[in-house]
């Protein structure tokens, strides 16, 4: 079988793929049934004519020309590759503002050396995790070790140390923590309004760690000039890795900013494991197993 790879892959992946099928590149692209990519163009489709499957080698799918994509080809992620690397970066994200690090921090840094504002106990108080995907399981388990009341939300039951709801506004009511791991579809965009920020514990921290998109940027920026106790800490922007774009939120001095880094930037282990997960993903479905991760169409299209 031959698959093209437009992935810069580690080169143990590379070595196991070659080892059950051929890699081509783009002069051999018209003949792939499968390909492992980071992303891929509306030109390499209409040059794939035998294309049945598809392999992203990250958890996040929204970036893909799904207008183009052909209905009987199976799109796969690779969800929960990097989601140890996220949970942990999401959880420091939110226990620095939380006990006030960052502020501090800053503060010392300018020659204030007084001590201006409480630092507050996570254990006992709510922490709501949106999305229950491998990042937002593995985040809400975290924050159960530390003592936190955890809710989850979803739009599909999942079990765990967490008290389930399918309610955002249950889900943020009263939160001191929220964590946000929920992916960008049709359902998510532009999910999380200003009421539900508004909903939460007036020192309370949001953390964003899934796409900028599923909160209303104005609504970020609302609640943070109407509450300086509030903090909005996010690894993730509207403007995508045009970070200037979205600089009026990032320079308020209760926003937490990070340039897209908490999937384990600059990582060997976390590319070595990305890698290998996403060839192992294909050598499922090249062997006629069930694939992990397949994309649910009716999210995108």
């Amino acid at each position: 079988m031959k698959v093209y790879v437009s992935a810069r892959l580690p080169e143990e992946a590379l070595d196991l793929l070659r080892r059950h099928a051929e890699v081509v590149g783009a002069e051999g692209m018209a003949e792939a049934e499968a390909a492992i990519v980071f992303n891929i163009t509306r030109e390499e489709l209409a040059r794939m004519p035998k294309l049945k499957f598809i392999q992203v080698v990250t958890a996040g799918l929204d970036h893909l020309p799904w207008q183009d994509i052909p209905p009987h080809v199976l799109v796969a992620g690779n969800a929960g590759a990097n989601a140890d690397a996220v949970a942990e970066f999401a959880v420091a994200m939110a226990l620095a503002s939380l006990k006030r690090i960052v502020f501090y921090d800053r503060r010392m840094k300018a020659g204030d050396y007084g001590r201006s504002r409480p630092v507050p106990m996570l254990r006992g108080r709510k922490a709501a995790v949106l999305g229950l995907g491998e990042i937002g399981q593995r985040t809400a388990r975290i924050l159960a070790q530390l003592g936190a009341e955890v809710w989850g939300f979803s739009r599909r039951m999942r079990e765990g140390p967490w008290r389930f709801t399918d309610s955002l506004e249950e889900a943020l009511r009263g939160a001191l923590v929220a964590v946000c791991a929920l992916p960008l579809n049709r359902h998510t965009r532009g999910l999380v309004r200003y009421e539900h920020l508004a909903s939460m514990d007036p020192e309370g921290v949001f953390v964003n760690v899934g796409r900028a998109e599923v909160v209303d940027r104005e609504a970020a920026l609302r609640i943070l000039k109407e509450r300086p106790g509030f903090t909005f800490a996010s690894d993730v922007w509207w403007g995508r890795n045009d970070f200037a774009r979205d600089s009026e939120i990032i320079s308020l001095p209760n926003a937490v900013a990070t340039p897209w880094v908490a999937g384990g930037y600059g990582s060997e282990e976390v590319w070595r494991r990305m890698g290998l997960e996403a060839v192992e993903n294909f050598l499922r479905w090249a062997r006629g197993e069930p694939p992990r991760n397949i994309a649910d169409r009716s999210d995108y299209v």
